[in-house]
């Protein structure tokens, strides 16, 4: 599978998506105006119907949405449009795990810093026990260095766009240390 053909396939069908929606959102209104038809039923039926296609436009908007760059020391990571973006110090990154295929994948990282980032989670059990794989290498981490506190950020939007974001990951994050998962991931993009 050719990772860039799925991400322009991606990005296409989303383009069109929401020229479609955005077509219907501006004609209802113009086809009440046209049948003259002005009751208080059709006026309300077409305001919901009015807000149910902008939340379907907003919600496709953000789910799509990745962005991110990498200067070679810092990576940063904006993964909703309104919100702070994720500033990752790449030497602070221990760990990485890559889960899923397609566009599902979701991508795990440990950190061993939060660099200013009040957004960045503390590693708990709740988290440990959703990811046995991370767990198991999380008490290894910890064994060794019990004094120190990890941190966890999980990406799971932006469809195609993950296998790109892996692969800046593993060029700049050298000191982390990949799962097999994740290094699949990353030939799978490559040999595209």
């Amino acid at each position: 599978m050719d990772i860039n053909k799925a991400i322009r396939k991606q990005e296409k069908s989303n383009k069109r998506f929401l020229l479609f929606l955005g077509f219907i959102f501006l004609t209802l209104p113009v086809v009440l105006f046209i049948s003259n038809k002005f009751s208080l039923f059709f006026l309300i039926y077409l305001a919901v119907i009015e807000v149910l296609i902008l939340s379907a436009i907003l919600i496709s908007m953000e789910s799509n949405y990745l962005k991110y760059s990498c200067d070679g020391y810092k990576l940063k990571i904006k993964v909703r449009r309104f919100r702070e973006e994720f500033n990752i110090v790449c030497d602070k990154v221990v760990f990485v795990h890559a889960e899923g295929s397609g566009p599902q994948i979701n991508i795990t990282m440990l950190l061993c810093s939060r660099f200013r980032n009040k957004k960045i989670n503390e590693v708990d059990e709740s988290f440990l026990g959703k990811h046995a794989y991370i767990s198991h290498y999380y008490y290894k981490l910890k064994k060794h260095q019990p004094e120190e506190s990890y941190y966890y950020i999980t990406i799971n939007k932006g469809g195609y766009h993950k296998y790109k974001l892996l692969d800046i990951i593993y060029r700049n994050c050298v000191k982390a240390q990949y799962t097999s998962e994740a290094i699949e991931n990353i030939k799978q993009y490559r040999n595209s």
